[in-house]
């Protein structure tokens, strides 16, 4: 290969490539802790409403017969009030058309490395007698989990729902009382639950793809919450969780073992260096990391000005800095919101996305969006990173990560900044008053709502790995094949159908945003591509 040669390579894959993945989801035996290093962060969007319904998110998927005549909290309401059959009839046209290949395109399109996704317990384990949940989720999951390879991006698989419920509220599945703690056979179930959840997804056919594995999503203890769990009960469950992973995982050659990922229960992020240096919990522990869930769209949120917004995320910075240094910690839920929207659902029945954000698409109020993303993306990044909750919401653009990119809220690169930081001011960190580049570098933003499919994802390339390419020639089989858990043939049908179509079409997707430079760059990967078929055989 010549060396003219070898540099057109080198520059087709920079463009390839114009952010980076996480280098690495493990810590070595003292440190430090993975994603440290400047730039080399997680960067990830969660698949949020996708496997665990929540209402606040989609009200229209509620507002349609019987359902509209109820009240319908969550996703056992859900499937208690249609019956399994039809239960499982709707959800499986919704697991097969909410989340699609175009939303991996448009995550890769935006330099995201990382997906987390959320699945409840039911999809894992057998439900109870009691239970109305239905199951045929993995068929689904082996799609995104495909896709995620294909696109470059990690996984992060989260136990988001736990038997009883670990925090009473819609996200867990069944919203009310939090009854995880009460009985050791929902620990036992949980405990099948991550075994079942891990040999499925560290299973070698997918290439290594999945990265870390949370133990469970958000649980409250008493003193966070009254009714919550006491800390040991929490503990002992990550404990043995932990243990779980450990023994159930497949490594593959030349692969670290997975990271095992504990939410901080909302205790402030350093109080977790107590369980990791007491013997009995996680001192001998290796490879894990802290999930924190920042919102500041909750109690006085909604009286603060937009200046005390920002400050709120600055303030942060130095704790989140600080606990870095002892384990890595991941911010694997925030928004742009600064309000709850839909939170009664049954009151946005009949609204469209231009209603709910009429008033955000000013050009100062977008501007504050972008501020509000730079602050929160520099701050996030003094730990080892973030992850968007969630990449759609029907109707609150800020919640929605696909619209907040739509609306040039979010960059189409994550470094590209407009304003300098200083990680060192816990109020004014993010020197609005000061453009990096002066005013010709501020952005434009839509004036109106962004319909998301005008993003051009015409040159986003999938990713060329021979294990991945293995893994997708087995991929039909494993689909048609499903799991035990799939509870009809149409499921796995249509899971499979889909999955071959998209497999064979290895089409190439980057967005392009109005301007030569990034048209230069989208010709540049064209060629790029090119070069790389060519030089193949080389």
């Amino acid at each position: 290969m010549s060396s003219r040669t070898l540099a057109v390579l080198t520059l087709a894959l920079t463009f390839l490539n114009p952010v980076r993945g996480l280098s690495s989801w493990y810590t070595p035996p003292g440190g430090p802790p993975t994603g440290s290093t400047a730039g080399d962060k997680v960067r990830g969007v969660n698949l949020g409403g996708w496997f665990i319904l929540e209402n606040w998110m989609m009200p229209s998927f509620f507002e349609v017969s019987p359902l509209d005549q109820y009240n319908v909290p969550d996703e056992w309401t859900y499937c208690q009030i249609l019956g399994k059959e039809t239960c499982l009839e709707r959800l499986q046209e919704h697991w097969d058309t909410y989340i699609t290949e175009d939303d991996f395109k448009l995550m890769a399109n935006y330099s995201m490395n990382t997906v987390r996704i959320p699945m409840g317990y039911w999809a894992w384990v057998d439900p109870e007698w009691y239970e109305p949940y239905v199951q045929g989720q993995l068929p689904y999951l082996e799609r995104a989990l495909n896709w995620s390879s294909w696109y470059g991006l990690d996984v992060m698989m989260d136990l988001h729902g736990l038997p009883g419920g670990q925090n009473g509220q819609d996200n867990q599945g069944l919203k009310g009382p939090i009854e995880f703690q009460n009985n050791a056979t929902n620990q036992d179930r949980a405990m099948t639950a991550l075994k079942n959840m891990t040999e499925f997804v560290t299973d070698a056919k997918w290439g290594g793809v999945v990265k870390a594995i949370e133990l469970t999503n958000e649980p409250y203890i008493t003193e966070y919450n009254p009714s919550g769990m006491d800390f040991y009960t929490l503990a002992d469950f990550y404990v043995k969780g932990y243990e779980v992973v450990r023994a159930s995982e497949t490594i593959l050659d030349g692969n670290n073992e997975v990271m095992v990922v504990i939410h901080d229960a909302f205790q402030p992020v350093l109080n977790w260096q107590y369980f990791f240096s007491t013997d009995t919990l996680g001192l001998n522990w290796t490879n894990y990391a802290v999930d924190t869930h920042i919102y500041d769209a909750f109690g006085d949120s909604s009286s603060k000005t937009n200046q005390e917004h920002l400050d709120t995320i600055c303030a942060l910075a130095a704790n989140i800095a600080e606990a870095q240094t002892y384990y890595p910690v991941i911010v694997g839920e925030f928004s742009l919101g600064t309000q709850t929207y839909c939170v009664d659902y049954q009151s946005c029945w009949g609204l469209t996305l231009a209603d709910v954000i009429a008033n955000l698409t000013t050009y100062d109020a977008s501007l504050f969006l972008r501020q509000f993303w730079e602050v929160q993306s520099d701050v996030y990044e003094l730990g080892a990173g973030w992850i968007f909750w969630s990449i759609k919401h029907e109707l609150a653009g800020p919640w929605s990560w696909s619209q907040s990119a739509a609306q040039n809220w979010i960059p189409e690169d994550p470094t590209e900044k407009i304003y300098p930081y200083n990680s060192s001011a816990s109020s004014y960190c993010l020197e609005t008053w000061a453009p990096l580049d002066g005013d010709q570098n501020m952005p434009s933003f839509p004036s109106s709502v962004n319909n998301v499919s005008s993003i051009n994802l015409d040159y986003v390339v999938v990713k060329k790995n021979s294990t991945l390419m293995a893994a997708n020639a087995t991929i039909s089989s494993s689909a048609s094949a499903g799991s035990s858990q799939a509870a009809s043939g149409s499921a796995s049908g249509s899971a499979t159908a889909t999955i071959s179509g998209s497999g064979s079409a290895a089409s190439a997707s980057t967005s392009q945003k109005s301007g030569a430079g990034r048209m230069g760059a989208s010709m540049a990967l064209v060629l790029g591509v090119a070069i790389v078929d060519g030089l193949m055989g080389l």
